[in-house]
């Protein structure tokens, strides 16, 4: 299923329209991680089964001949099918960073949030709403606030569906889509509450969209690193495991050039959950919501490996190119930056050439101008696609084309904006915005 992201123009206005927000409002001082706690990743080396025995002859008079046990890697006992290790090799159990599926439990600190929505009933008569245009919906957040005070947030402004799927297919998307008197009036709800207490707690937000499923919901965090929360001394709930501290989000340097894309504070971290199932390759889907169990820092509690991947998985098959490119999925944009922790748009391409050996063109134009020009008939997983967001001849965005979901659909892997940081956008062909903005397509082949 496809998980539509917002383009520039509505990231734009979100941008807009959160920055009216009080400071504060829905805090985070790290980054987003998720982790599954029901698998075991199988032991390895000397910890796990002998793989083999081979049996070394020499002479009786140096001890005869002697066995040395052979033990497996740990990509053999994860992946024994794929032939050699595979890429990233430790066992994804865990995610770093901002797409997620609805139903799984994130930590972003000092919370964890698990995120469902729910269609509700098609308006009819209601004054300003043309029948049959609008449809109410339910987006349900359970929290945990491992923190002993309470984290004011603004449902309004901080929680939006982004993406409905229609009767007919289609993926719509808006950013408008929020928490509304009138969509509470409909659905007969109190005044959502101002702020998250300690603890865990459920709060259910009604809005209006168009008619559909909902496919994807965005719940926007400020980013501050400094921003410091007392826990109590004992594990709030029984199933629960108190977290190492979380990684922090490191201020970048103030870039030369765009002043635009310069503005970084705040710094808005949105996190998405889109209507799909996530199974960890060579590993079983994970049967609990997650987010709560231990990283692995204990050497007796050790269940699993942080891993780059952020984004969705690789799909079957895909090269190196695409798997690095999808592992930068959820880092930061900045202006000007060329990895590894930070992209912007061309420096993401360049630096996901540079891990497989390939050396291209730093900056979006001058990609489009050194590489080799290649018809959209002949593409392949990999190749650069360029665009002009201004809607002019002048080449100002540059990203990665790969399938995805394996469903025959080009997707886009790029360094979005400030905002919206790398990410994926789904079926880019189809979608509307980019596809009369596409200037051409470039390949290092």
């Amino acid at each position: 299923m496809k998980q539509p992201i917002a383009s520039f123009a509505i990231a734009m206005l979100a941008l807009l329209t959160l920055g009216c927000g009080a400071a504060g409002v829905l805090e985070t001082n790290g980054a987003p991680r998720w982790a599954c706690p029901s698998p075991t990743p199988k032991p390895w080396g000397t910890a796990g089964p002998v793989k083999t025995v081979i049996t070394h002859t020499r002479p009786i008079t140096e001890g005869g001949d002697w066995e040395e046990p052979i033990f497996y890697a740990q990509w053999e006992q994860e992946y024994p099918d794929a032939g050699g290790p595979p890429f990233p090799s430790p066992t994804p159990y865990a995610r770093v960073g901002a797409s997620y599926t609805l139903g799984q439990r994130v930590e972003v600190g000092p919370l964890h949030v698990a995120v469902s929505a729910e269609a509700g009933p098609v308006i009819n008569g209601r004054p300003g709403i043309p029948d049959g245009t609008r449809q109410l919906f339910f987006i349900t957040l359970t929290w945990v606030n491992r923190a002993t005070t309470a984290i004011p947030i603004n449902y309004a402004d901080r929680v939006r569906l982004r993406a409905v799927k229609t009767p007919s297919g289609a993926i719509v998307s808006d950013s408008t889509w929020a928490y509304s008197h009138t969509a509470r009036e409909i659905a007969g709800n109190g005044e959502l509450p101002l702020a998250i207490p300690p603890g865990t707690s459920t709060v259910r937000v009604p809005l209006l969209a168009p008619i559909g499923q909902p496919e994807t919901v965005d719940v926007i965090f400020i980013g501050n690193p400094a921003a410091q929360y007392a826990f109590p001394t004992t594990t709030p709930a029984p199933d629960l495991t108190v977290l190492p501290a979380t990684p922090t989000i490191v201020p970048s340097p103030t870039p030369a050039g765009n002043a635009q894309l310069q503005d970084l504070d705040p710094q808005f971290i949105t996190v998405q959950w889109t209507a799909t199932t996530w199974t960890p390759p060579g590993g079983q889907p994970c049967g609990d919501a997650g987010a709560l169990t231990d990283w692995g820092n204990d050497g007796n509690s050790a269940w699993g490996e942080s891993v780059l991947v952020g984004g969705p998985p690789p799909p079957p098959g895909a090269n190196r190119l695409v798997q690095v490119a999808l592992a930068q999925v959820g880092k930061p944009y900045v202006w000007g930056a060329k990895g590894p922790n930070t992209f912007d748009c061309s420096g993401l391409a360049a630096w996901s050439y540079a891990q497989i050996g390939i050396g291209i063109p730093a900056g979006s134009r001058s990609q489009f101008a050194g590489m080799a020009d290649v018809a959209r008939s002949v593409i392949q997983p990999g190749d650069l696609i360029f665009f002009s967001i201004e809607g002019t001849s002048r080449i100002d965005h540059v990203g990665l084309l790969a399938d995805v979901n394996a469903d025959g659909a080009w997707d886009l892997v790029h360094a979005a904006n400030p905002e919206l940081g790398v990410r994926v956008d789904y079926n880019v062909f189809g979608s509307a915005y980019y596809q009369a903005r596409i200037r051409g397509f470039r390949t290092a082949r």
